[in-house]
This record gives C-alpha cells, structure tokens and sequence, in this order.
C-alpha cells in the first residue's frame, strides 16, 4: 500500500514539474497574432495643456527661425501660433487605437486599427532581414515601397531597473515589472524636435515576460528591453507632453512557434 503511494506521489510530482517546465519554456513566435490597445490618460488637464503651448511656442520658434533662412517677409507669430494651438489640443490624444501583430513564419504584417477601423495602409516586416515595408491597399491595387532597415528608438543616458518581486499574470504570462528612464538620441534631422523637447529625460514603465523572444513588438521599438523582455503592458511618460501618459495594454494574444 506504502509502495503503491510512493508511485502515485512520484507519477503526481513528475506531471506537475512537467507541466511547470512547458509553461516556463520560451519561445520566438512565428504563427497567430498579438493586439495591443492604447489609451492617452491627460492626469493633470491644466499641467498638460500649458505644457502643450510651451511647446507649440518653442517649436513657433524653430519655424521663425527656420523660414527666416529662405524669406524676408514679415512673419505674423500671433495667427502662426493661434493656429497651431487651435489644431494641438488635449482633444488631439483623445482617439485610442488597437496595433495588431500577424505572424505568418518570419513575416510580420503590422496593423494599426482606429475606432475599429483597419487602415488600407500596414507594413510588412522581415525577420531575418529585420527590415520592413510600407504596402497600400487601394481596391484592387497593392503598393508597396521598397524595404528599408527596421528602426529602432536610439538613446543615451539609460537606466533599466528590474522588480521581480511585482508581479502580475497577463493573459496567462507571469510578468514582472521593469522601469526605464532614457534620453532620445535624436538625428541631426530631428533637432527641432530636441529643441521642443529640451531633451528632457523620458521614462517608462513595462509589465514583461520572459517567455515570448523577440525583438520585433507592435509597440515597443526600445531594442535593450526587446533584448532582455516581451513587455505585455506598457505605460510611457514623455516630456513633450507632461501631465499625459500613454498606457498601451495587451487585448488578445494567440502565438506559437
């Protein structure tokens, strides 16, 4: 009877350890989808929208400055800059919007779908040659450009820091929580936008797995966490707009490899 109970005991301890090793074991996905949803969350209306003018003043500026280089004719900085406050408004960041992911082997089709609406524009991204293509769709008609490198967000002065003791089940995916602070690396092309920025200091929040490889994410385009994590949720704080987060949250997940 003793004997007959110690088999039982092993046979159950062997499934559970069994059943914990497939749960925990990564993988890179290649087949099913992933869709985030996104919000913009104004935490703070009137921080927000002063920080809003202070920016559209600054980048009024920039295009002074800019237009000044190729004409003399009087510039009106009052109407410039009453359009450009009438046209980025909190209402501006009001439109939330789904990202999907489809894996068809090394391919990825991105999708963007706003008010449940899919854009007749999506871009085709190729794993092993980690480029990408923007297709159009019109009727019968498919445009693509020709690919170009996939791009990530470049930084500096970033700092990662891990709390594996927070943890949070997302669709199944035990996650822990990761924090990043960085400055954008912006090109020489994008100066304006260090100018309207201040180059500040950004900062995110991500909830990640460590189950799902990839370096390729319908949100996140930071390559040191792609490298280390799969962020299941991710809320993001940017200078350019204080008093605003954006949360982006996982809606549905089907991936295999």
């Amino acid at each position: 009877m003793a004997s007959r109970l110690t088999n039982i005991f092993f046979i159950a301890f062997f499934l559970t350890s069994f059943s914990t090793f497939a749960q925990q074991k990564s993988f890179t996905p290649t087949r099913g989808e992933i869709v985030f949803s996104s919000s913009a969350i104004i935490l703070d209306t009137a921080y927000f929208t002063n920080s809003l003018k202070e920016n559209n003043k600054r980048l009024i500026k920039h295009l002074i400055k800019e237009l000044a280089i190729d004409t003399s004719e009087k510039i009106d900085t009052i109407n410039l800059l009453s359009l450009v406050n009438g046209n980025i408004t909190p209402k501006s960041f009001s439109e939330n919007s789904d990202f999907r992911f489809l894996y068809k082997d090394a391919i990825i089709e991105s999708h963007k779908i706003l008010n449940n609406k899919r854009s007749n524009s999506f871009s085709i991204i190729d794993t092993k040659h980690t480029n990408y293509s923007d297709v159009t769709v019109l009727g019968d008609d498919t445009n693509a450009v020709d690919p170009i490198d996939f791009r990530y967000l470049k930084m500096k002065d970033k700092n990662i820091r891990e709390f594996r003791n927070e943890k949070r089940l997302i669709n199944g995916y035990e996650c822990f929580k990761v924090t990043f602070n960085y400055k954008v690396a912006f090109s020489e092309d994008e100066g304006f936008l260090a100018m309207i920025s201040n180059n500040e200091q950004c900062s995110a929040t991500y909830w990640v797995t460590e189950k799902i490889k990839s370096l390729f994410h319908p949100i996140s385009k930071e390559k040191e966490i792609l490298e280390k994590y799969y962020p299941l949720e991710i809320t993001y704080e940017n200078p350019l707009h204080k008093g605003l987060i954006l949360q982006y949250k996982l809606k549905s997940i089907n991936l295999s490899d």
